[in-house]
């Protein structure tokens, strides 16, 4: 019975530290009406250059580490890899949407 007792304890404390485990990066914004219309071509790259650093850091964030060990405990890490291809999902729309903007305008791809 006091082993019963100790594994469900260990058990509630698992599943009440996964929450905690699975990694959140945010999102990206898709491109409104207003920022394709009043975006000039330096702040089109300039975004362009922000939503990259948030791709960049995305993946560094993913790197194995000891949430991934209590993710894997909690839901087999299916968490984690949700939340990352959400993420990137979300900064490929955004960087979609601002290259077709670019064009649109008539921008340079790499300003002097």
């Amino acid at each position: 019975m006091k082993h019963i007792l100790i594994l469900a304890t260990f058990i509630l404390a698992l599943v009440s530290i996964q929450g905690c485990a699975t990694k959140t990066y945010g999102r990206q914004g898709i491109l409104t009406s207003y920022e394709k219309e009043s975006m000039t071509c330096r702040e089109i790259n300039l975004e362009m250059a922000r939503v990259s650093g948030f791709i960049d850091h995305v993946n560094k964030e993913s790197e194995f580490s000891g949430r991934d060990v209590l993710a894997i405990l909690g839901d087999f890490g299916i968490g984690n890899n949700l939340e990352k291809s959400a993420a990137l999902e979300s900064a490929n729309k955004r960087i979609d949407q601002l290259r077709d903007q670019r064009d649109a305008k008539k921008c340079n791809a790499n300003p002097a």
